[in-house]
């Protein structure tokens, strides 16, 4: 991705390139899979492809597909450092999806503010995002399957490697999205998380984690409706704990420290978000079946 074609609020697609540095595997599995050619293309959701570039009508693209119901959520915890760690993805289908043929998970650690090389050609001096550093799914994705019953939950736990040698890790993020690697190419929801600066632990915004590990657990997962919320705050920080469900609706909020326990009267998913007074957001979550 080259920001310079951006304008300040304009939506981001990521681009392919199929030369010079960014021609790792995970881009070059990527290229592969829509086969684009080469000319400027636009895969919207895998469901709608747009050639030429139309800041307005790649909008109306996505505006048109951000409309359509979604019923998967894809949470991401990452463990480690400068040198590598692992990541764990959740992901949670509240229903049956009603698709057919293979699903992937694909996903990427990927480091943006770059500024390119002489090696990238044409670009040399301009601003790179998104540019793929490691790849814990693979170049080609992990097959995932929802047999149900629903809501279900599939967990992929992940290892990756990072280089401190070559790589500027002041920008670090994550990507993950669940899509369908045969027919329609449907992508069936994203997620894309800031990660710490693994050298300094400061994320892009300026704050910092907490000094000392934050703790969430919840559970029993899946439970018939009772759920214990047990945190732990390092010394001297403050928290709050927010419980939703899967369109985001506060169901309820208090302070973090010690346990709680709800009753949930409705069945379905819903999310546990810890977040402390020095920056760090822990996120679990459980499903209620009756």
């Amino acid at each position: 991705m080259v920001n310079a074609y951006l304008a300040a609020g304009d939506v981001c697609p990521t681009i392919y390139f199929n030369n010079g540095p960014a021609y790792n595997p995970y881009n070059a599995a990527r290229w592969t899979f829509y086969a684009p050619g080469y000319y400027p293309t636009f895969e919207v959701d895998g469901l709608i492809e747009y050639v030429g570039f139309s800041i307005p009508t790649l909008q109306g693209h996505i505006d048109s597909r951000l409309a359509v119901p979604c019923h998967l959520s894809i949470t991401q915890s990452f463990t480690g450092d400068a040198s590598g760690g692992t990541v764990t993805y959740n992901l949670t289908a509240e229903q049956d999806l009603g698709t057919t043929g293979e699903i992937k998970l694909w996903s990427a650690i990927v480091e943006d503010h770059m500024t390119a090389s002489p090696a990238y050609g044409y670009y040399e001096g301009q601003e790179l995002m998104w540019e793929p550093r490691a790849w814990p799914c693979g170049a080609t994705g992990q097959v995932v399957t929802f047999t149900g019953p629903y809501p279900q939950t599939l967990t992929v736990t992940k290892a990756y490697a990072l280089s401190p040698a070559d790589m500027n890790f002041s920008n670090l993020d994550g990507v993950a999205y669940v899509q369908m690697s045969t027919g329609t190419l449907e992508v069936l929801n994203a997620s894309f998380v800031d990660l710490p600066d693994t050298n300094t632990g400061i994320f892009e915004d300026g704050s910092a984690p907490a000094s000392d590990a934050a703790q969430l657990s919840v559970g029993p997962n899946p439970t018939a409706g009772e759920i214990g919320i047990y945190s732990a705050l390092p010394a001297g920080a403050s928290g709050t704990i927010a419980v939703f469900d899967l369109y985001g609706r506060i169901i309820d909020e208090f302070a973090a420290g010690g346990a709680v326990i709800l009753e949930m009267e409705a069945t379905g998913v819903y999310f546990v978000r810890l977040r402390t007074g020095l920056g760090q957001t822990i996120t679990r979550s459980c499903t209620v079946i009756r």
